[in-house]
């Protein structure tokens, strides 16, 4: 029986490490050691941090020991940046002094396809569990989590939020931590674990479920290990919170790519969808489609149903969104007598529908009567999902409307229209 199925949040304690070690820091330059030693000393750990390497006495002014087992105190957390060939040696050092998780940068495993690689890859999967260490990788970047003052970049940040991610490609890790927090969706946890020998994607994935701590949740994966038992966990998690997924390597050649990077067996795309599907989760095309769907959860909550009120300037614009609004299942009833009638007060039928979608042409009401279209449709019981849609190629056209203040910027209209009060109505 897996360890994270005995107790879901048995992976707990691998986010809050009393100290990191780095091995392979050195001070040779451009050194990756260096580098991660460094992102980890910086970011504000609240334990020590050692740099660990044979040949060096003192690495960016911290001590230098050359063994994991010559550190005095006690190290929860090793980050290996050394060569393949010498990590069975390095994994019998961890035994040692007691170590309680391992991430490995190093590459040359199983991803390698060769036979060498596949066999030390094995090996230190089976010192790690005699030893009961846990495993992230080989190839990956580890670990990040804000709350702990644990980060393998520097310049993360180190506010706390609601999102966990759980992500196979080390690179992936670092572009989406960065993206979000962009958006303004900050990260709880983050999570890169290459090739999953040991901690793979289902034990994250249950792990986030049942974290208290963790409100949304990402991944990006390129292969599972055992379907059955991850098709389970993923039907929980998605009851339980909001999972976003992007699948890796859904053509035979992006699953060629897997195999060479992570060692990934990829499976069918129409079997991933199916799985998806049957589970309930959401799935994204791309990164920034999962940057988009992430944002979303954040910072809109769960409607009471699909009715959508759709606003807006442009036609067009209003037909599509009511063709997407459709395609995806929600409907959009017709606005009530009582509604229309209220909008008439102050809208001509001219260049102006007052059915649903509403459209009304390039400020023509006025700014305030447009303020007020908002409110009116988005206060409506009739409305549980509210989606205002304004075209920005028309405005270029407002400033020589009369009364209208001049938009040098239209992330001013926002202010112009008063919004901050309309949009807090949702339902």
């Amino acid at each position: 029986m897996e360890i994270s199925e005995r107790n879901p949040l048995a992976l707990d304690y691998i986010f809050h490490p009393r100290s990191v070690a780095v091995a392979g820091a050195s001070n040779a330059p451009l050194s990756q050691g260096q580098m991660f030693l460094m992102s980890f000393h910086n970011f504000g750990l609240k334990g020590n941090v050692y740099p660990v390497h044979p040949k060096e006495s003192e690495v960016g002014g911290l001590k230098c020991y050359p063994s994991v087992k010559d550190i005095p105190g006690p190290v929860d957390y090793v980050f290996g940046v050394i060569p393949a060939r010498f990590t069975p040696q390095f994994m019998e050092d961890c035994v040692v002094k007691g170590v309680k998780v391992v991430s490995f940068f190093t590459a040359g495993f199983g991803e390698s396809g060769e036979a060498e690689g596949e066999k030390l890859e094995a090996e230190i999967v089976q010192i790690a569990r005699r030893g009961g260490i846990r495993v992230l990788g080989p190839n990956c970047v580890g670990i990040y989590c804000p709350s702990a003052g644990l980060s393998f970049c520097a310049d993360f940040s180190r506010k706390s939020g609601p999102l966990s991610l759980l992500c196979q490609s080390g690179g992936n890790t670092c572009y989406l931590v960065r993206a979000f927090t962009m958006r303004g969706v900050y990260i709880n946890k983050a999570v890169s674990y290459g090739n999953a020998c040991d901690i793979n994607e289902t034990d994250l994935l249950e792990y986030f479920a049942h974290d208290p701590e963790t409100r949304i949740i990402t991944a990006y994966i390129e292969g599972v290990e055992d379907g059955k038992r991850f098709l389970r966990v993923l039907k929980e998690a998605a009851q339980a919170k909001p999972v976003i997924i992007l699948k890796g390597g859904k053509t035979g050649l992006g699953a060629a790519t897997a195999a060479s990077h992570t060692g990934a067996l990829a499976g069918s795309a129409s079997t991933w969808d199916a799985l998806i599907h049957q589970s309930g989760a959401i799935p994204v095309n791309n990164l920034e489609e999962m940057v988009d769907m992430a944002s979303l959860f954040a910072y809109m909550p769960l409607p009471k149903g699909k009715k959508v009120g759709i606003v807006g300037l442009g036609g067009g614009a209003s037909v599509l969104s009511a063709d997407d609004c459709v395609k995806a299942g929600l409907s959009l009833p017709p606005l009530s007598e009582e509604i229309q009638e209220r909008l008439r007060c102050f809208t001509t039928a001219a260049g102006n529908i007052l059915g649903n979608p509403v459209d009304t042409q390039s400020f023509s009401i006025g700014v305030k009567e447009f303020a007020e279209t908002l409110r009116i449709v988005g206060s409506s019981e009739q409305v549980d999902i509210f989606l205002l849609h304004i075209a920005y190629d028309e405005l270029p056209g407002v400033p020589q409307l009369s009364g209208v203040p001049q938009l040098s910027d239209v992330s001013q209209l926002p202010d112009i229209l008063q919004l901050p009060d309309v949009l807090q109505m949702g339902h």
